[in-house]
């Protein structure tokens, strides 16, 4: 590792502390002191708990929350054993009390250079680029949670295996009843611990389908002191795409602060509906609204026709002229195996392997993935455009 991989800076009034933190320090050659003018982002910051020490965890929580430090260890000459739970909740990574020894600190700073290491790494993966999705319904009962959930699990069971997060923003949604899990935590823990977001919080939080597909569920019940902020949305997200080759999001219905962010970030944005008037009109609506606002841009945006019928009344042809856009993907009406696979708690592929509807979401996971080899074809035919149907 280079010399001075890792930037430090010590914040320590007590003249004796600070000699000895920086004595520790100054021992590691991974690790360099930032000078006190320095206006460079310290990977570690070590500050010391003031008179005030409510002034002193804000000031931590702000750090972090707005990426001025990477990790932050606190130090006190108090005996107050509060103090340790509050820095914890704070987001510090580390608290020393009185009586230290340099040993501690050592092992502290070891610890933080291997969780800095990891981190590195997985920020140091360039080969492939993470994929943010959004299926956004156009109204109640289109199927969205359905199609999300397919896909995610297609996308993680499929050749080449890709890691999948998936996300139910749909506060009242019951996502986990549609795969083989029984979560303990739901995106209130991000909120809640908001200043201790990072990897390996959410590895400890995320629950994981039998197909591999991480899950973050919602709440199931309005908790207005927990509720995901636009700003939280855009922290999770920028951990979670360091994490997962897609992140899958079913934002539900809802076009509120929260879920307009949620399509601001997001690569692809699958509107989805169904070949009925009353969803269509709901549909053209919606596409009315992103327009006025400007986003997603409309390369991004993709219409989703869900429970296809080829001999309906209202033909493919129909609901393009209607929505002035070019339908992306067809997924074929399959009421039975859908809701075989729903009351059953599985994904199509475990209750429907050979359908047509689970074929059509496989194909549609596979045009996600990106393949070198196909990357002159794609550019040529564009999104979608050799399976539409």
């Amino acid at each position: 590792m280079p010399l001075g991989d890792y930037k430090v800076r010590i914040e320590i009034g007590n003249r004796l502390v600070r000699r000895q933190f920086e004595t520790v320090v100054g021992q590691k050659s991974e690790l360099s002191i930032l000078e006190g003018q320095s206006l460079e982002r310290p990977d570690l910051l070590i500050k010391e708990i003031s008179d005030d020490p409510d002034h002193i965890f804000d000031l931590v929580q702000n750090s972090l929350y707005n990426d001025e430090a990477g990790e932050i260890f606190l130090t006190s000459e108090s005996k107050d054993q509060n103090l340790v739970l509050k820095a914890m909740r704070s987001g510090a990574r580390e608290f020393f009390g009185p009586y230290t020894v340099e040993d501690e600190i050592s092992s502290a700073l070891d610890r933080f250079m291997t969780r800095q290491a990891k981190l590195r790494a997985v920020a140091g993966k360039t080969a492939k680029q993470s994929q943010v999705i959004s299926f956004m319904g156009s109204k109640g009962g289109v199927g969205t949670t359905t199609l999300a959930v397919n896909l995610a699990v297609s996308l993680a069971t499929n050749e080449p295996k890709q890691s999948v997060c998936l996300l139910d923003m749909n506060l009242f949604g019951d996502l986990p009843l549609f795969l083989e899990i029984d979560p303990t935590y739901t995106w209130r823990e991000i909120t809640k611990n908001i200043s201790r977001l990072d990897e390996t919080f959410l590895k400890n939080i995320l629950a994981v389908d039998p197909s591999g597909v991480y899950v973050l569920p919602s709440p199931g019940y309005l908790d207005s002191q927990n509720m995901a902020t636009p700003e939280v949305i855009e922290r999770l997200f920028k951990v979670l795409t360091k994490m997962f080759d897609f992140v899958i999001i079913d934002t539900g219905q809802l076009l509120n602060d929260t879920a307009l962010k949620v399509v601001e970030l997001s690569d692809k944005v699958f509107l989805v509906s169904v070949q009925s008037l009353p969803c269509l009109a709901k549909t053209n609506k919606i596409l009315r609204t992103f327009r006025d606002l400007r986003f997603p841009e409309s390369n991004s945006l993709h219409i989703i026709i869900n429970r296809h019928l080829k001999n309906s009344s209202i033909t493919t042809s129909d609901v393009e002229n209607s929505l002035e856009k070019k339908v992306s993907w067809n997924i074929p009406n399959d009421y039975e195996s859908t809701m075989t696979a729903i009351n059953k708690g599985q994904p199509l592929y475990k209750t429907a392997s050979k359908k047509e509807i689970t074929q059509s979401i496989r194909d549609l996971a596979a045009s996600l993935v990106e393949d070198p080899e196909e990357d002159k074809k794609k550019k040529k035919k564009g999104l979608f455009s050799f399976l539409r149907k």
